[in-house]
């Protein structure tokens, strides 16, 4: 599949143009787009990988190598820099401080609806079954960095919750699992 690049300020205008559709429209839609370009970016990673290591298969390669090699793609292709963190078993923090898609200050929720769709695909992909993920924290509301989780829907339920009760997502993980 060809991947086209889309400039971020084209995101920023579009989920703009959304959001006066009505609560979660742009959430919704930008989503299922992201889904579609997280099938590609996986294509490209495939190549990456066998390029790089000489593995036919991405699934196998060791996940101390998976957060510098998506970091370097996601740099490659100007979305950003990013960090990987393992959160115990249950799922994966995907942090950056540079991420294009954000817009710094212009929402008042995690905004990064289409990588949230990406990110869900290629990591689906990825692992061989569907991964859910959610942004809990975003440049565009006014956090210091974009912050997603990814994993089974059930592992991220609780932080579903406590998103939408407006708690810390925190909550839901024991301290000596987070990073920092």
């Amino acid at each position: 599949m060809p991947v086209f690049a889309i400039a971020p300020s084209s995101l920023h205008r579009l989920r703009r143009r959304l959001d006066t559709s009505g609560d979660g429209v742009a959430a919704e839609i930008l989503h299922h787009a992201g889904y579609s370009t997280g099938e590609a970016l996986h294509q490209q990673w495939r190549n990456r990988i066998a390029a790089r290591t000489g593995l036919d298969d991405a699934g196998r390669l060791d996940l101390r190598w998976f957060g510098p090699l998506l970091d370097e793609l996601c740099i490659d292709l100007g979305w950003g820099s990013l960090a990987v963190t393992p959160i115990g078993n249950e799922a994966l923090l995907i942090e950056s401080g540079n991420w294009a898609e954000a817009e710094q200050g212009a929402t008042a929720r995690p905004a990064c609806h289409f990588s949230c769709g990406a990110f869900a695909a290629f990591l689906s992909v990825q692992a061989g079954g569907p991964i859910a993920v959610i942004e809990v924290e975003c440049r565009s509301s006014g956090d210091d960095a974009c912050r997603f989780l990814a994993g089974s829907t059930a592992a991220l339920a609780a932080v579903h919750d406590l998103v939408a009760a407006e708690r810390p997502w925190r909550d839901a993980y024991l301290p000596e699992l987070l990073p920092g």
